[in-house]
């Protein structure tokens, strides 16, 4: 029996992980999605030696920190949530692992940082990946249109950051908001805050554990008033 290469050993992880969680992407956990993980990591740590993108490095805390952690998204996703975008996504998480998963998403992800949001218009072109795109602006500055159906954001936003943005998104529909959170107090102060421009309705939330994380993600619904 030949000796498995590194691509195979990272995606065996990947596909034991998903398994062990019970994330299972649209489509199933064919071997040349979880391959395009591999080329995703790859990619990122070589941009990383000439300019900062993430200090997350190491195989094992990258699949965990950042690709299961995005994987865990689609246990809570409306599956009416067709176009999504993704704010503040640094190196592409969870939007490129969500397009990974399932290629026939609209990503949109808006991302600050150019040189982040180069990595990201490179690395979907190497992947393929024709339905992410990546817009390097502030979201303040984003105009909003009728065809987005759901917002999320693992940025590290504090809660009065969160607030904040919720409370000036220019929305021009009901959307879903997903959330990544480190507590439950959290998901609910941002739920049953005054908004002025905003309604909000907490409508589910997902709790995980991983050797790095116990954390959740809250769906909410908003309207704009």
């Amino acid at each position: 029996m030949s000796e498995k290469t590194s691509p195979e050993i990272f995606t065996d992880k990947i596909r034991e992980n998903f398994e062990n969680f019970g994330i299972i992407p649209g489509g199933g956990l064919d071997r040349e999605r979880l391959e395009k993980f591999y080329v995703l990591y790859a990619e990122l740590i070589q941009w990383n030696k000439k300019i900062n993108i993430t200090a997350v490095t190491g195989e094992n805390e990258f699949i965990k920190k950042h690709i299961l952690d995005s994987a865990f998204l689609f246990k809570i996703l409306d599956k009416e949530d067709k176009t999504i975008m993704d704010i503040g996504s640094g190196a592409g998480f969870p939007g490129i692992v969500l397009n990974i998963m399932n290629p026939a998403l609209n990503i949109v992800s808006i991302e600050s940082i150019y040189k982040k949001c180069n990595f990201q218009k490179n690395i979907s072109r190497k992947l393929n990946l024709q339905n992410f795109n990546c817009i390097n602006m502030n979201i303040f500055s984003f105009n909003f249109d009728d065809g987005l159906d759901a917002i999320t954001t693992r940025a590290a936003f504090n809660l009065s950051e969160l607030i904040n943005l919720i409370e000036k998104l220019g929305l021009k529909k009901n959307i879903n908001l997903y959330l990544f959170l480190s507590n439950l107090e959290e998901a609910e102060k941002i739920g049953h805050f005054k908004y002025g421009t905003k309604l909000m309705q907490l409508d589910r939330i997902l709790f995980y554990k991983t050797e790095y994380y116990f954390r959740l993600i809250a769906k909410y619904t908003v309207a704009p008033k």
